[in-house]
């Protein structure tokens, strides 16, 4: 943007009005608070007088040698030392510190344990199968090592040898997914919306290079023990049961099914975490936010912080002709302004006197909004009125409510000719009659329930466009995408130093979602990735079965057993694998939920709809699993098995 030059002393940048001067310029990495591109001191803004605001965030390195519980008590004197002093004119009675790490992760932290905790179970699933596999594949070479043995091999040597084996197997493949890991670190940088702190930070490096490595080994190390195992019995009875063809492996046998339960476990339960996540963000859609979304588009306006009279009148009006141009454009059906969407997360509230009176004093969310705000929204009035041309700009201020504040202080409906002081919120402490209650809006987020929200009139309270960024909403009977050329044209015909940004309202409120949808796609996908990889290898433990059982079949079917029989048989091994499973897994499931509480929504964590459905899930794919091989059990010439018999 400054065309990189080193020497930037002369350089002026105007920032909200304010013309600053670069003084230094930080590394590429810095990136606190999120997406912020210039810092500034508050030097060039007006003074607040107010000591019930909370506009501003602190942040101190501690002094060396010292530890967090001293600087919070020498914090905690401050806090009582200023309300000894202010007394009733400040609502501050103490002060705490939070450690950074743990204020940007306070609102994902449960969620990025329960991600560890997901991909923890992943993991498992992977090498239990990829050990199922080689598990199988040794069993099947159990003769060779038996006839190794008896020629003199030892069991040093065995073992070598199966080490390096399982190492040219596991050392690729823990380098090709670190490759895949690459690749997927990059698809979380594309899914991700903000909701992860420092989420730019995250690399595949050569510590999970290490990582992977090391497992790998591990696992061939593992695994390479085994065919010594059997050298401890009898050469001769397996020598001679490995000329008939009988299976060796009995114990080998029980710890592949054993592995099998093991992933048909971990898989129930991350499919009932992702299943519950999901139905919680169906209901968060269903949720009504008070307001329609369908037909308008939203333009946001950073515009200058004013300092003098002069200033303020230019740009309220500024504001009063843009309202009207856009409101004369075709398809333009209404518009309205306000000084903070609902959902946004930049909700404004504060303490405001009944009548002017202390005694009385309530609580409620802060919002300045122009006349057509409520039509272009489809906010409903329910009583009263809204801002109309009688109300002037030096006239008696007047206020709309909503229902949660009427109904919280005026219960019996008296809240006509009512008066509030507001003034800690915008430094006007004139009194703003209540002229009319409008529907509830979620404000803050769709899970929580309505906040007493109280709206004062936009050309009437001065500066209330320094609080928060100008967003004025567009209602039209046609496409809204197809105005935003003309409300450019608009803005910078009026006023061409305003910068502007453009939404369709529906995608306003779908970013609302983000958090959750992407929580959501990471578990659902690592459900998604477990089940394939249980599949995989439920089918290579029943095929290797049905191998080493073949002249089984084929004797039982020369006895008489039917087709269905012996796929029957087959199956049933498989579902009594998968029972076990569930069952285990259902236990897990039961465990991980309480956990993971915080992150439902109209959902309880042991929801017998979502349960049930995992289960069946998993139960069909297990059956469909399990008939691959059965179906090929049938199919074994009797007369075959008869003749190696």
């Amino acid at each position: 943007m400054l065309g990189g030059r080193s020497d930037l002393s002369s350089v002026k940048l105007n920032v909200d009005g304010m013309t600053c001067y670069v003084v230094g310029v930080m590394p590429p990495s810095f990136d606190y608070p999120t997406e912020t591109e210039i810092w500034a001191t508050p030097n060039g803004e007006p003074p607040s007088t107010s000591r019930t605001a909370h506009n501003f965030s602190a942040i101190a390195r501690i002094r060396e040698g010292f530890t967090v519980e001293q600087a919070q008590a020498d914090v905690s004197l401050i806090g009582k030392q200023l309300r000894l002093t202010y007394g009733e004119s400040t609502d501050a009675v103490d002060f705490t510190l939070i450690p950074l790490q743990k204020f940007l992760t306070r609102n994902v932290r449960q969620g990025l344990w329960l991600l560890l905790g997901s991909v923890g179970l992943l993991l498992l699933v992977a090498c239990a199968n990829f050990s199922n596999l080689l598990v199988g594949q040794l069993l099947s070479r159990q003769r060779e090592f038996t006839l190794r043995v008896a020629l003199g091999a030892s069991r040093l040597r065995l073992t070598r040898q199966i080490l390096i084996e399982n190492l040219v197997l596991t050392l690729p493949g823990a380098i090709l997914g670190v490759i895949l890991a690459t690749f997927a670190v990059r698809l979380l940088l594309v899914l991700d919306k903000g909701n992860l702190p420092r989420l730019n930070t995250i690399s595949v490096d050569g510590r999970i290079l290490l990582f992977a490595c090391g497992l790998g080994v591990l696992i061939a190390v593992a695994l390479s023990f085994l065919p010594g195992l059997r050298s401890r019995h009898d050469l001769h009875i397996d020598l001679k049961s490995g000329a008939r063809g009988q299976t060796v492996g009995g114990r080998g046998a029980r710890l592949r099914g054993a592995m099998v339960i093991g992933q048909i476990g971990l898989t129930l339960v991350l499919l009932t975490g992702a299943g519950l996540l999901a139905r919680s963000f169906l209901n968060v859609m269903a949720v009504k936010p008070g307001f329609e979304t369908g037909g308008s588009v939203v333009m946001t306006l950073s515009l200058p912080t004013t300092i003098t009279v002069e200033e303020d009148e230019k740009i309220r009006q500024f504001y009063v002709q843009l309202l009207d141009h856009i409101g004369q454009l075709p398809g333009v059906d209404a518009v309205g302004g306000i000084n903070g969407l609902p959902l946004q997360g930049r909700s404004q509230n504060g303490q405001f006197l009944i009548n002017d009176d202390p005694s009385q004093k309530g609580y409620a969310v802060y919002r300045i909004a122009s006349s057509g705000y409520f039509p272009a929204m489809k906010i409903p009035l329910v009583r009263g009125r809204l801002f109309d041309a009688s109300d002037k700009a030096n006239g008696q201020h007047v206020a709309v409510i909503n229902q949660t504040l009427a109904q919280r202080y005026w219960p019996n409906g008296d809240w006509v000719g009512k008066r509030i002081q507001f003034g800690n919120m915008d430094q006007d402490k004139r009194l703003m009659e209540i002229v009319g209650v409008v529907g509830d809006v979620r404000d803050s987020s769709l899970e929580r329930d309505a906040e007493p929200m109280l709206y004062g009139y936009s050309l009437q309270r001065p500066q209330w466009w320094q609080v928060a960024r100008l967003s004025i909403v567009v209602h039209s009977q046609t496409k809204p995408e197809t105005l935003i050329p003309s409300l450019r044209t608009t803005v910078t015909g009026l006023r061409s130093d305003v910068p502007m940004s453009f939404a369709p309202l529906n995608e306003v409120v779908s970013a609302s979602f983000d958090a959750r949808r992407f929580t959501l796609t990471l578990f659902g996908g690592f459900g998604v990735v477990a089940l394939l990889i249980t599949i995989i290898g439920l089918y290579g433990m029943l095929a290797y079965s049905v191998t080493e059982r073949t002249r089984e079949m084929g004797i039982r079917m020369a006895l008489g057993a039917q087709r269905a029989n012996v796929l029957g048989l087959v199956i049933k091994q498989g579902l009594k694998l998968a029972a076990v499973g569930v069952v285990i897994g259902l236990l897990g499931a039961w465990g991980l939920t309480r956990l993971m509480a915080s992150l439902l929504f109209g959902v309880t964590a042991t929801d017998s709809v979502t349960l049930l459905a995992v289960v069946a899930t998993l139960g069909l794919v297990t059956l469909i699993a399990c008939y691959v091989p059965a179906r090929r059990a049938t199919k074994v010439d009797p007369l075959v098995a008869l003749r190696e018999e």
